[in-house]
């Protein structure tokens, strides 16, 4: 994104009333016309919109105001709040509790991409999906090997919990129960970064019967 984009986002950031196309150029210093096309570039990410708000006279003024997708381009620090209830829980529910709750996290965000996983065609191709999922979820996820007959394998090189799964294993429950509930295999955690592993590797296998 071009400096002056990034400088309009911030401008808009401070403005929840939005700003002119007068305003912009004034704060980035450049022309109307020039703002202009930062403008557009801008609105067409999905980043801006607009309000025409109308004056005491002449015509509508035009308010740019940052969307949804915006205000979420900014930085978002969630990892410290996150770490601190899972910790909040893990002492308050004990090994026993947590594990039956990571269980049920797992199942219930495991059916909410139900839908995207029935487009799999085959297992090879529903292994690459949940592993998309993964990545979308942070965890730097890779199909290592997506045949049955000799062993799925899933590694994750970022463990989204470290420093509270490190005192508190148990949490891990939720990515092997996940894996479970998305590809109805068997999944048995071989490899784990919250205990010193290089990587999380799940090793997934067809279930007898």
């Amino acid at each position: 994104m071009h400096e002056n984009q990034r400088r309009i986002l911030d401008y808009l950031l401070g403005k929840p009333e939005g700003a002119t196309l007068d305003e912009l150029a004034a704060h980035l210093g450049i022309t109307k016309t020039a703002a202009k096309e930062h403008v557009v570039k801008v609105e067409a990410q999905g980043l801006l919109s607009y309000r025409d708000a109308k004056g005491a006279v002449g015509r509508p003024r035009r308010h740019y105001l940052l969307t949804s997708a915006g205000q979420e381009a900014f930085p978002r620090q969630y990892s410290w709040l996150s770490n601190v209830l899972l910790e909040l829980l893990a002492k308050d529910l004990g090994p026993s509790g947590v594990s039956r709750l990571m269980t049920k996290l797992a199942a219930d965000v495991s059916g909410s991409f139900r839908e995207r996983f029935a487009r799999a065609g085959t297992m090879a191709e529903l292994l690459a999906e949940v592993t998309a999922v993964l990545n979308e979820l942070g965890y730097r996820a890779t199909l290592k090997q997506s045949d049955l007959r000799k062993g799925a394998v899933v590694e994750a090189t970022n463990c989204v919990y470290h420093s509270v799964a490190k005192k508190h294993p148990e949490l891990c429950r939720f990515d092997t129960r996940f894996l479970e509930s998305s590809t109805g295999m068997n999944v048995r955690l071989e490899c784990c970064i919250a205990k010193g592993g290089a990587v999380c590797r799940f090793a997934i296998r067809k279930r007898d019967g």
